[in-house]
């Protein structure tokens, strides 16, 4: 059996347990010997301890970011400036993944882009996300799940309405029109979650902000 045949049907993103299973299947004894052999021959790519990708001659399409970002230091969910730019609440384009964990805060670089796990309280980590379902699949934070995420990372809290507005408006570049779109309601009971008082106060000032009578 050539190299190119054992791996045949394996994901791009390979799990380490899943191709120790297969090699093993194989009759390979020295199983991590193995392993560096097919990094040798740029059949896989180690993306970390524990997990690889196949490399540019075997797979069909890019491995994704967003899925590691997910699965490789999870429990995880995509969110943070990625998603508010994507929104269209912030304008500058965002490079790496960001992804919040109730684990320790970690940054990784792979050869697909950098991605930074940031924390956020358990309770809070998949409240206000869904499922995104094309291959392979990631979780993502809503628009008003990734600002408090952002909100909670930063450890800057304005003590008043003025300096708040110039944090979220100027130093955020948060845009005002994006603003009106947000969806109080739903802000207002994820942020319980974060059980945050900083977090409470920052809802309190958006719905100064939007006009809106406070609960």
């Amino acid at each position: 059996m050539t190299n190119i045949e054992l791996l045949k049907g394996l994901d791009t993103e390979i799990p380490g347990w899943v191709l120790q299973s297969r090699l093993a299947e194989r009759g390979y004894t020295n199983i991590w010997q193995k392993i560096e052999g097919l990094m040798s021959d740029g059949l896989i790519e180690r993306v970390m301890r524990g997990w690889y990708c196949l490399g540019p001659l075997l797979r069909t399409r890019q491995p994704s970011l967003r899925y590691l970002a997910c699965n490789v230091y999870g429990p995880a969910a995509v969110s943070g400036n990625l998603v508010l730019f994507e929104a269209g609440l912030i304008p500058d384009a965002v490079a790496s993944v960001t992804a919040v964990t109730p684990k320790r805060s970690r940054s990784l670089k792979t050869p697909y882009g950098n991605i930074h796990w940031l924390t956020v309280p358990r309770s809070s980590v998949f409240i206000g996300t869904y499922a995104v379902k094309d291959p392979p699949g990631y979780i993502r934070a809503t628009t008003e799940k990734a600002l408090l995420d952002q909100l909670y990372i930063i450890r800057y809290t304005p003590q008043s309405y003025s300096l708040w507005q110039a944090f979220i408006l100027e130093d955020l570049r948060i845009d005002k029109d994006a603003l009106e779109s947000l969806d109080l309601t739903s802000m207002y009971e994820l942020g319980r979650t974060y059980k945050s008082p900083k977090i409470i106060k920052h809802i309190k000032w958006f719905q100064k902000y939007l006009g809106i009578p406070n609960k």
